[in-house]
């Protein structure tokens, strides 16, 4: 599994991604794999790359989507990640 992201940068230094994890609410956690061809410069618009190389499992989503950034603090979070279900695998409880 693998989602590609575009993201805007609109603060005032660039931003490059240093982690990423999937979240359901009862705060299980999923750890993803991050890619990005180069940083996300100041007021520009860039693109990441976050995948698992297994499906989410159990997580009971919709799920949060948190990435974080290698230098500093900022954060992104999306809400209400949710996936399709897959041909040929067994229902999500």
């Amino acid at each position: 599994m693998a989602v590609r992201l575009e993201l805007a940068n609109a603060g005032a230094e660039p931003w490059t991604v240093a982690g990423a994890v999937l979240k359901d609410s009862t705060g299980a956690e999923v750890e993803l794999s991050v890619w990005q061809e180069s940083a996300i410069a100041p007021g520009a618009l860039g693109f990441v790359v976050v995948g698992a190389e297994r499906e989410p499992g159990k997580l009971g989503c919709p799920c949060s989507l948190k990435l974080w950034e290698a230098q500093g603090p900022r954060t992104v979070i999306l809400g209400n990640v949710t996936f399709p279900a897959v041909k040929g695998s067994p229902a999500r409880e």
